[in-house]
């Protein structure tokens, strides 16, 4: 049995995501949603060393401590099954076994982060094993689909059919959220940044962030927390690995500030002037050629013609003609559809998942 850290697994891994080494600590951060590592085993058992926060949320206007910790769930996958084998709940300096056998075998392991960032937050120290990295097989590229969104993009609560259940990481499982599904239908790389109670600008929820203040930072989250001050934060180097198709959705979190403003009018205008900035912002970080898709949905289309208009008005002032937009179907209240505190369920998600297909695939025989 013999232990290696990250470092010197590093060069027989692949990662997926927006993941973020801490050289200080010899630790690789994969926190967003589906972020995760591929590896090639041969032996008979293989355990990852883990670091972990929990969710540490404490709602606003009360000193009162969640009632439980929530700690992040991994999911691992042998040999390209689209199920995994395993579904895991992590402590911090947890070392869950992720293969098991009685003889030498070898196997392709896919370790995927299943909740969302700053509720939940995984790091990978090293490895505890009997048997060898091997390398990786050269991987067939894949075009990047990157989802930014809040809590409908995270699958909050997907994994429940009650709806009076509040956030529990065991109810989340980003593996089978629309981006997650429609990107396995159509062979691309899936990158998420999004999280629960997020908005694009002008009401930073959870832990005073907006969309705009992380979209530019590999993981602007985990810095923080780890102590990092802003002149440390790294920057994501889009160029690396661009994004053939970024889908935007946001604005359900924002119509909830809309409503109660007491100037609803200059409340909408902020939220035009906000939402124009930040999609002219992911143009010039991601480059004149990703198509830009703007969605809202499935729970609130308050802002949805808001967003149509702003689309139609960049696509004339900028020339951009890669920037479109799409409406979800919207989800019942009642039935299959509902997950933890009204919030989409699994059957939802994957009807999502085909309207966003239908949509990608429309675009895909237009040439873009």
């Amino acid at each position: 049995m013999k232990k290696i850290t990250y470092s010197e697994a590093a060069n027989s891994l692949r990662t997926y995501g927006r993941v973020w080494h801490d050289t200080g600590s010899n630790v690789l951060y994969m926190d967003y949603t589906c972020c995760g590592i591929r590896l090639r085993f041969t032996g008979c058992l293989l355990a990852v060393d883990f670091r972990s926060i929990p969710d540490t949320l404490v709602p606003p206007g009360t000193d009162v401590p969640p009632k439980r910790e929530d700690w992040p769930y991994i999911g691992v996958f042998l040999d390209g099954a689209e199920v995994p084998c395993r579904k895991i709940q992590v402590r911090d300096g947890d070392t869950p076994v992720v293969f098991l056998s009685e003889t030498p075998e070898t196997h392709e392991i896919l370790i995927v982060k299943l909740t969302e960032n700053f509720r939940t937050c995984l790091g990978v120290a090293g490895f505890l094993m009997d048997g060898v990295l091997q390398t990786l097989p050269e991987e067939a590229q894949r075009d990047i689909i990157e989802f930014i969104g809040d809590s409908i993009t995270c699958g909050f609560g997907n994994d429940t059919a009650d709806p009076t259940h509040e956030f529990s990481a065991a109810e989340e499982d980003g593996w089978l959220t629309h981006g997650a599904i429609a990107a396995r239908t159509l062979n691309l790389e899936p990158r998420f940044i999004c999280v629960s109670g997020i908005a694009v600008a002008g009401m930073p929820l959870p832990g005073g962030y907006s969309m705009c203040q992380l979209y530019p930072y590999t993981d602007r989250i985990i810095q923080e927390k780890l102590g990092f001050g802003e002149e440390q934060l790294e920057r994501y180097n889009f160029e690396a690995k661009p994004a053939r198709y970024i889908v935007l959705n946001l604005g359900t979190n924002d119509s909830s500030q809309i409503y109660f403003s007491p100037d609803k009018n200059k409340a909408v205008r902020e939220f035009r002037e906000n939402y124009a900035e930040f999609v002219k912002s992911i143009r010039m970080l991601n480059g004149p050629n990703a198509v830009i898709i703007c969605a809202l949905g499935c729970m609130d289309y308050y802002l949805f013609d808001e967003i149509q208009d702003i689309v139609e008005e960049l696509r004339k002032t900028t020339g951009d003609l890669r920037l479109f937009t799409l409406k979800y179907n919207k989800m019942m209240t009642i039935g299959p559809d509902v997950g933890g505190c009204y919030h989409p369920s699994i059957f939802r998600q994957q009807l999502m998942a085909e309207d966003l297909v239908r949509r990608l695939r429309s675009l895909q025989e237009s040439g873009l």
